[in-house]
Parts: structure tokens; sequence; C-alpha cells
């Protein structure tokens, strides 16, 4: 039995792979107002490692300043770029892209997973997990 493999797109995306990519977009043009209505009340996102900013943000203020503080300490060169999202009725996987610069030439180019649990339409767990987070640990050390 042979499979084919389809690169066309799918004549409709699940909502909340259109969720987290107009997610994306939001964080890429610094929309704080739409990411926080992704958000629900009850949210956490959980970032493994030992880094300075590796910890568990438990309110939408708290994600929000979380993500501040990665422009903050980037200069503002922070990225993060979807490559392939997927997704279901309860939850999110996007594989993406992180872009950053620090002072004294640093740079983080590296992939990671975001993994994401959706209830009715809002985010309310969030992990990302870096392709290696001892990289990631000493870039934003």
């Amino acid at each position: 039995m042979s499979y084919r493999r389809s690169h066309a797109p799918p004549d409709s995306e699940h909502p909340n792979v259109t969720l987290l990519r107009d997610g994306y977009t939001a964080f890429a043009k610094g929309d704080i107002d739409f990411i926080r209505g992704l958000l629900a009340e009850h949210v956490v996102h959980r970032v493994p490692g030992h880094g300075p900013l590796c910890g568990e943000y438990s309110t939408p203020e708290e994600i929000l300043g979380f993500y501040v503080r990665l422009f903050e300490l980037s200069g503002g060169t922070f990225r993060t770029e979807p490559y392939a999202v997927m997704a279901d009725d309860e939850h999110g996987v996007a594989l993406v892209q992180t872009y950053a610069e620090r002072p004294g030439g640093k740079v983080l180019d590296s992939r990671a997973v975001d993994v994401f649990r959706i209830d009715h339409s809002r985010i309310t767990e969030i992990r990302t997990l870096a392709e290696d987070q001892y990289v990631d640990d000493e870039f934003w050390s």
C-alpha cells in the first residue's frame, strides 16, 4: 500500500489552528491586547530550564510580562515564527523558529515547540520546549 503526500493546503483548517496563527501574528506585531484576549483567566505558561526567564507564569499579566521581558532583554530583536501549526478541539502544537540578539554579539537562532491546551477558544496552558535548553539558558543568562 502506498501513501500519497499532498502539499496542497486543506480547504479549511481547524479553528484552533487559526487561533494560534493569529496569536503568533499578534505577537510579531506587539499586539498585547489581542494576545490578552486569547488567554484564559486561569492560564499557565511553563518554561523549563535554569535560565533567568525559566519558570511558571500563572496569570495573563505574568505571561504578558514574560513576553515584554523577552523583548527588553533582546533589545526588541526577539522573534518566534511558526513553521508548522497543528490543533484539535483541546490541544495545539506549534513548531517555531526563534531568533534574538543580546549585547556582546550573542545570537539565538534555534527551534522550539510550543504546546497549548485550549478550552472554548481560550488558551489555558502553554509549554515552551527549546530544541537545546542549555543554549537557551546560556543565551538569556
